[in-house]
């Protein structure tokens, strides 16, 4: 006599076509499959839009092109789970043969899955069996499972289908989380969701826009509360594969020592979350908004141009400006007599910029070398590492949006070629755009990719 559940030769989509849990089972398997081609199509489309829109480059962290991604999907299987768990209060109220039918539909269409997820159809219908006191049933399932699977609920269905027993005790294999109320994980994943895409924010452009420091900082402990749950759920899951041969997932609890093992992991990951992120250390450093928004040409700045003072001792007058108009053309000299202070501070201006490029990690160590580009505007070679020269360039004044005089400096990465030299402006990457306040030194990223 064939094993009803191990039959090759079954058409499962003919099976009981009327039972309520089959049209149950055949409904829950479509939204799944929904929300998984869901899935891939968010994706598709939120990348798209964020390389076109070039908003990874202009808002977002390196960190976002893998996190975005991933927040989908995460977001996804969430929809997923609140289904599981809606579908799986409409199954309680079923009865025990609805039951069987609704497992027995979904153990054949995924077949294919892992042995796992296998050995779980075969004993929750196991299970089924036994509540509708069919032994023969129950003892074809427990048969299917391989040897390796033994959690606690299998040996009291092997104990009922050898004893004499007419029925089995419902407190030996009834579920133990149907009374879980899964609207409690609610708050957890919307927490989780929002500190993975406050994760994908460079926070160094919040602190360009202006947003206070309070809020840069609970963004940041947002970030660091994603982490930790990231974390705990990571623990939960490795501890559920580590002992799979002895859980049947309609009864898994976490033992005492797995208990004791995510209490660490919590604390150690929450003490990395604080003592690394730094939007958090920044909402909690003593400081206030204007002083890191502003950033002021400091007294250390001078001693690190101390080298660079010997070379340009004749170029400033006593009050220690640089005297640049003398190299530069008829031209240029009638252009800012025109459009600017007579007295504008170039190189001035882009030691302020070069001091905030460095605090934002665009550039490290930094020196300032003028010289004039082909139509005679003022560049500043500023910095260097292993496969760009980095170079600012004067591009006049201009008014920011409070109609504050500004002077517009574009920062231009060179690429190097295999003996470290530049390959020159032509081949040049825009990195950015700033503008830097005349009167105050302050700094306004514009976030333009082109001249």
């Amino acid at each position: 006599m064939t094993n009803m559940f191990d039959d090759d030769t079954i058409n499962i989509d003919e099976y009981k076509p009327d039972s309520k849990g089959v049209e149950l089972a055949k409904k829950a398997m479509f939204t799944i499959r929904f929300c998984r081609i869901a899935a891939v199509a968010s994706i598709v489309l939120v990348y798209a839009i964020f390389i076109r829109e070039n908003i990874f480059e202009t808002y977002l962290s390196m960190l976002a092109y893998i996190i975005l991604g991933l927040l989908i999907c995460l977001f996804w299987y969430q929809v997923i789970f609140f289904i599981n768990s809606s579908k799986g209060k409409i199954v309680n109220k079923l009865t025990d043969e609805e039951k069987f039918d609704y497992n027995y539909y979904v153990f054949y269409k995924k077949r294919s899955k892992g042995t796992w997820d296998r050995n779980n159809s075969l004993v929750a219908m196991a299970i089924n069996c036994a509540m509708m006191g069919r032994k023969d049933k129950c003892r074809e399932a427990i048969s299917s499972v391989t040897y390796d699977y033994e959690p606690e609920v299998l040996k009291s269905l092997k104990e009922w289908v050898d004893s004499d027993a007419p029925s089995i005790e419902k407190e030996k294999v009834a579920s133990k989380n149907k009374n879980y109320n899964t609207l409690r994980a609610l708050p957890l994943f919307i927490v989780w969701d929002l500190g993975l895409l406050a994760e994908c924010i460079d926070y160094h452009v919040l602190i360009d826009m202006g947003l206070p420091q309070k809020a840069i900082g609970a963004i940041g402990f947002l970030q660091g509360l994603a982490l930790v749950i990231t974390a705990a759920i990571a623990a939960v899951l490795v501890a559920l594969f580590n002992g799979r041969n002895k859980t049947f997932i309609n009864r898994f609890s976490l033992g005492k020592a797995v208990k004791i093992t995510l209490g660490i992991v919590i604390v150690i990951i929450s003490m990395f979350a604080v003592f690394t992120n730094p939007a958090l250390d920044y909402g909690l450093s003593i400081h206030n908004d204007e002083e890191e928004i502003e950033p002021v040409y400091q007294e250390e700045t001078q001693d690190d141009y101390s080298d660079y003072d010997a070379d340009y001792e004749n170029d400033y007058d006593i009050d220690g400006y640089y005297d640049y108009t003398a190299g530069l053309s008829e031209e240029y000299d009638d252009y800012y007599e025109d459009e600017g202070p007579q007295e504008l501070d170039i190189m001035n201006k882009m030691i302020v910029l070069c001091n905030y490029l460095q605090k934002h990690g665009v550039i490290d160590d930094f020196s300032v070398e003028l010289g004039y580009n082909a139509k005679g505007n003022v560049r500043g070679t500023v910095a260097q590492d292993d496969d760009y020269v980095y170079v600012l360039y004067d591009n006049g004044t201009k008014n920011d949006e409070n109609g504050n005089e500004c002077i517009e400096l574009v920062l231009e990465a060179e690429p190097l070629d295999e003996n470290g030299n530049s390959k020159g402006q032509q081949e040049a990457k825009l990195k950015g755009c700033y503008l830097v306040n005349l009167e105050t030194d302050e700094v306004i990223d514009e976030h333009k990719t082109t001249w």
